[in-house]
């Protein structure tokens, strides 16, 4: 019994964490004390970054530019985004990165502490 509560706790946190992307993006969240993530892969790299117009920078907010993510098989553009700032921490935004093995997996964008 154990065992299947954990993962059906671990979706519903999932699908109810503030600030999960949309549309298939990766998605995660802390339950208990470990941490439970979705992995995009696929065997194509993906497409070129749209040209976008960014907006000028925003106090105490630091830009997510947008990304590529997989949905059903299919390339779906990640609008980018103002998130607010996070004291002590960097934002390391999301993006792909190709695997030794030739796959390709996105990275999803995530605070890294400063070092003081």
């Amino acid at each position: 019994m154990r065992t299947i509560v954990k993962p059906i706790a671990s979706t519903l946190l999932l699908a109810l964490a503030p600030g999960c992307y949309r549309h298939g993006a990766l998605l995660g969240a802390v339950v208990g004390t470990s941490i439970v993530t979705a992995a995009i892969v696929s065997s194509r790299p993906p497409p070129p970054a749209r040209v976008v117009y960014v907006p000028p920078p925003q106090p105490g907010y630091v830009w997510q530019p947008g990304f590529w993510s997989r949905e059903h098989d299919e390339w779906v553009w990640i609008e980018g985004r103002w998130i607010a700032r996070y004291p002590g921490y960097d934002w390391e935004p999301s993006h792909w990165v190709e695997d030794p093995d030739g796959r390709w997996r996105l990275i999803p964008g995530h605070w890294v502490a400063t070092p003081r």
